[in-house]
């Protein structure tokens, strides 16, 4: 595939002014090309964005469809934890179900990591 874009993703500061939902690091968009999907790329893209929130806090924060069972799997297989579900969190509603709050303690994931050298 080359020269062609894969896939794209992005994690920024959000404060989304809720009591459900911290301000904080959060994943955001991410998007694998249809042919270049189920190997690996989102992951890829995840991990690198895990490290760019890492150089500057100590959790990382996302916001899941409930009914997007591969991504909810894909942060879960990174160590996130489910904190909420709600019909609206911060400014992102889902009509005709819920939203998943996730987080992920990247203190001891790098903890984890220097263990294992």
């Amino acid at each position: 595939m080359d020269g062609q874009l894969l896939g794209w993703s992005r994690a920024h500061w959000w404060e989304p002014a809720d009591a459900t939902a911290p301000a904080g690091y959060y994943l955001a968009g991410i998007e694998v090309a249809r042919g270049c999907r189920h190997q690996g790329a989102g992951r890829s893209l995840t991990e690198a964005r895990l490290d760019w929130i890492a150089q500057r806090a100590s959790s990382a924060w996302c916001v899941v469809n409930a009914q997007n069972a591969a991504s909810l799997a894909l942060h879960r297989s990174l160590g996130f934890e489910e904190v909420a579900r709600a019909a609206q969190l911060g400014t992102v509603v889902f009509s005709g179900g819920s939203g998943v709050l996730l987080s992920k303690d990247l203190v001891s994931s790098r903890s984890a990591a220097k263990a294992q050298v």
